[in-house]
């Protein structure tokens, strides 16, 4: 949640919420943060950040289908980084 409300962050999120997801996500009507351990040579956690900019900021109608993007997305790209 830190980095998604922190201003001027690469990572800002338009009204972050946290879901219910098997990994640390927030989702917000612009973007997502996903995070969690995953040992590589870059380091210890894998954390994937979804930026929409075109979506405008007041625009809540997108938030659903970020989710369901991260809900595929995120496990997908784990596996192949080969996390467990």
């Amino acid at each position: 949640m830190y980095l998604a409300q922190n201003t001027g962050s690469v990572s800002r999120v338009t009204e972050p919420r946290t879901i219910n997801f098997t990994y640390k996500t927030i989702v917000g009507t612009d973007g997502a943060i996903s995070t969690t351990p995953c040992k590589t040579k870059g380091g210890d956690y894998f954390t994937l950040t979804l930026q929409v900019p075109q979506i405008p900021l007041t625009d809540q109608t997108h938030r659903k289908d970020i989710e369901r993007f991260m809900r595929a997305y995120f496990p997908a790209t784990l596996k192949t980084l080969g996390c467990k």
